[in-house]
């Protein structure tokens, strides 16, 4: 197995963040950084959220500031700060009058601007995934640690309707024990990111970039995020190591000589990333995970989750479905399934999921997420996810290129939580 670097102590009179609380905000002031889609979208739905002020804003791009404001001025909110520039955040961070970093840039620079923004008292939100290599999972951990302040990523789809349900099932265990699960990101973005509106590979888009030196997993945090909360991951459990592989490089390239042509350098450029990349974990409790990741192949959106208790089995995609004990064979019937749903909806979707429903339509998720972080900091609670959630479930992108670079070989997890990781028993939502 191929251990990375050995876990480092922790540092004299720097204790765990786990359950970590810190002082009730009777109104979260936000500074947003990176205005792009993600922002945009985000900025729409704290207009519908109470208890926060936008102070300011920063791109590199003026026409999003710009959109930004107007989103402000059309809900009669006031105009936020502005900060124009390649490294105008950093004064955005230093601001007195911030409490929240709300990171919405390109994934290498997610890492850099939360460590700052922690070293500057806030605390921080930041895009999926949170950290590209696994030192950078331990500047924020470590960060988090020194500072006592909240950072937490912004996965969405631990928020999603139905995975929030059978979160709640199996917390109740009627699934029994889980012993299995699955989880992916398997969404054809050939033509979205080849095309005009997100840049073609030789302008210079940041995320075909980096697809396009490294292999392994880069985004693997959507399927993996909802399992780990399945399974407890740092509460009473812990990843242990990985084994990753990938098939070739077909489908990306095969798009852009369809797009650019032939003979095109847009489409001579090399581009690693395999089509489809496979990765399995084992857990402390000898529990196994799969996670897919395929953004270049003919098929249909999933994010897999699937989870295999020795009471039940459930899926999400392609289609949602319920199995039982002893009836292992058959899956429960459309429906019974939504009368199931129903009877364990989780308590999220009780008390704000039709909100959700009206702000957000079928991206309900998103505001439940951006609801729960404003609610935990306004009543002084533990966030839903912590520091060590945004490490061990970013720390696959260098882990899973490192295996196939390295034969596939078995590769270490490291333990985020310096030997924490049984100090809770299990996975809790507070207030």
């Amino acid at each position: 197995m191929l251990s990375i670097t050995p876990v480092p102590s922790r540092p004299s009179g720097q204790k765990n963040v786990l359950k970590l609380t810190c002082e009730p905000l009777e109104v979260v002031r936000i500074g947003m950084i990176g205005l792009g889609v993600r922002a945009i979208r985000a900025i729409n739905r704290f207009m519908y959220i109470d208890g926060i002020e936008i102070k300011g804003i920063c791109d590199i791009v003026p026409s999003n500031i710009k959109q930004a404001q107007q989103i402000l001025q059309t809900h009669h909110k006031p105009e936020a700060a502005e900060y124009a520039g390649a490294e105008t955040w950093k004064s955005l961070c230093e601001r007195p009058d911030i409490d929240l970093l709300y990171i919405c840039t390109d994934w290498e620079t997610h890492t850099p601007i939360a460590v700052y923004g922690m070293e500057c008292g806030k605390h921080v939100a930041l895009e999926v995934p949170s950290s590209t290599t696994v030192s950078e999972c331990w500047q924020l951990v470590d960060t988090a640690e020194k500072m006592r302040r909240h950072c937490m990523m912004l996965e969405n789809c631990c928020y999603d309707p139905f995975e929030l349900t059978v979160l709640n099932m199996v917390q109740k265990g009627i699934l029994g024990e889980i012993i299995h699960a699955e989880g992916a990101y398997i969404h054809d973005l050939r033509a979205r990111i080849l095309s005009n509106e997100y840049g073609k590979r030789k302008a210079g888009n940041w995320q075909t970039q980096y697809n396009a030196g490294h292999t392994g997993n880069p985004y693997p945090t959507h399927g993996l995020g909802p399992i780990c909360q399945a399974l407890n991951m740092h509460r009473g459990d812990k990843m242990n190591r990985l084994v990753s592989m990938s098939t070739q490089s077909i489908g990306m390239n095969l798009f852009a000589k369809e797009v650019y042509g032939e003979n095109s350098s847009e489409a001579k450029l090399p581009h690693k990333l395999g089509d489809m990349n496979t990765t399995l974990i084992c857990t402390e409790k000898e529990k196994t995970m799969m996670i897919q990741h395929n953004i270049a192949s003919p098929r249909p959106y999933s994010r897999l989750y699937l989870l295999n208790g020795t009471k039940g089995y459930v899926q999400k995609y392609p289609v949602p479905q319920f199995a039982f004990y002893p009836d292992s064979d058959s899956a429960l019937n459309r429906e019974d399934m939504k009368l199931l749903l129903e009877k364990h909806k989780h308590p999220f979707l009780i008390r704000i999921g039709e909100k959700a429903d009206e702000v957000c339509g079928g991206r309900a998720n998103d505001f439940i997420m951006d609801y729960r972080l404003i609610h935990c900091l306004r009543n002084g609670l533990p966030l839903d996810q912590d520091v060590y959630d945004a490490a061990e479930w970013s720390c696959l992108v260098e882990l899973t290129e490192m295996s196939i670079l390295n034969g596939n070989i078995p590769v270490e997890i490291p333990d985020f939580t310096r030997g924490d990781w049984n100090k809770l028993s299990k996975l809790e939502f507070a207030g």
